[in-house]
């Protein structure tokens, strides 16, 4: 993960129970939960006293941090797919070593970790489902096998996105049909604004399953036939091709809906049309992640190893692999993010966030992708956010100006 540069260490006069004074992190720790983390006496602005703030709402909890900082965004993401209680965000370059500072409640210490501490500390407090700790990770046998199971989980995760954004479109339209059937006085008709946001809603869903194609075809099926044997990945490039032609299908059909009349005996035959195309891509989709997951992804240990025996990559790079992955995505992983993010629940998206935080060497870029993806799930339901991705996205979208 990206670092944090050392900020100023601004602090309060010295209390009891306080750090010393002398800017450093490394004082006896406290037990919160069970959980062992250093203490700290974070510095404010004369305006805003220690008293105000603890006069506030008790069960707020609260981060302070630089804004600049990827632990601290991660965190407030994680506590937003947390969902368990109000959360305010104070910007403070006195955390030190640019650290968040995290206060579960009123009652608690303000206390700073590592971004793995503190979500373990979020965690404990807040018990039961969704956990936005990363699980456990199995140690691996060699880093050949880190390396590909690192990939490995990257490819899987896309998948299920994937997979639920087209299952989101599918209802959405299968929705809309059933309104265009309804007939009478004062029947319900579809909108042109449903319209238009379904056609955004496919795009998107669209332009991340093709740069997830092109990830897999020019960085993981060249060397999985090499490694193996010639012809092992043409199946799957094969339904590679076939699948564009379904996706400009709908695509068009979308734009054909744009231009119809709305609620005419033509429109309600596209959308019918509509409805079957995508059930035939959302089958053809999950028959061919399945493949893919269960014939070509058990294969990838065996092709880092050809990579180092060819001398490609070294053993101290075991994320290396995922780092090429995820900046050959370059548009799931900037525009999109906050989009492709939505199609997981949210064990799957810490498990995602792990894997960027770690493999993005770019700070900046870190940054703008955990702010972007925080600011949209700041307008979401909690139990959307914990129980259904598709129903965030779509409750997200209809929220867009």
């Amino acid at each position: 993960m990206g670092n944090c540069s050392p900020s100023p260490r601004r602090r309060r006069p010295t209390e009891p129970g306080s750090p010393p004074l002398d800017g450093t992190v490394s004082a006896p720790t406290v037990t919160v939960n069970s959980i062992s983390v250093a203490p700290y006496a974070l510095a404010r602005s004369p305006s805003v006293s220690a008293a105000a703030v603890d006069a506030e709402d008790g069960a707020v909890v609260r981060v302070y941090g630089s804004d600049g900082c990827p632990v601290a965004w991660r965190l407030r993401v994680a506590l937003l797919y947390k969902a368990a209680a109000p959360l305010h965000f104070t910007p403070s370059e006195a955390a030190p070593l640019g650290r968040p500072v995290l206060r579960l409640s009123a009652a608690d210490p303000e206390v700073c970790g590592t971004a793995d501490e503190l979500l373990r500390l979020v965690d404990a407090r807040f018990e039961g489902k969704p956990r936005v700790t990363p699980p456990e990770r199995p140690r691996a046998a060699s880093p050949a096998a880190a390396a590909a199971a690192e990939v490995a989980e990257i490819v899987r995760l896309q998948h299920r996105s994937a997979e639920r954004h087209l299952e989101g479109v599918a209802a959405k339209v299968s929705e809309m049909v059933k309104k265009g059937k309804k007939s009478g006085k004062g029947r319900t008709v579809v909108e042109a604004a449903e319209v238009r946001r379904l056609g955004k809603w496919y795009g998107d869903a669209m332009e991340v399953m093709l740069e997830h194609a092109r990830m897999e075809e020019t960085l993981i099926f060249p060397d999985i036939q090499r490694a193996s044997f010639p012809g092992v990945c043409d199946k799957v490039n094969e339904q590679h091709g076939r699948h564009l032609p379904m996706m400009n299908g709908i695509k068009e059909d979308i734009k054909t809906l744009l231009t119809l009349e709305l609620g005419s005996p033509l429109f309600h035959e596209v959308l019918v049309n509509l409805s079957v195309r995508l059930k035939a891509l959302q089958d053809h989709t999950k028959e061919h992640f399945k493949e893919e997951e269960s014939d070509l992804l058990p294969r990838l240990e065996g092709v880092r190893r050809m990579q180092r025996e060819e001398g490609k990559v070294s053993d101290k790079s075991s994320s290396a692999w995922a780092s090429e992955a995820v900046s050959t995505m370059e548009v799931t992983h900037s525009k999109l993010f906050p989009f492709f993010m939505t199609g997981l629940l949210p064990q799957e998206a810490m498990q995602y966030l792990d894997i960027i935080c770690r493999c993005t060497k770019n700070t900046r870029h870190l940054v703008s992708m955990l702010r972007s993806l925080a600011e949209r799930l700041e307008d979401a339901n909690p139990s959307i956010i914990h129980n259904n991705p598709t129903k965030l996205y779509e409750h997200l979208l209809v929220k867009s100006p």
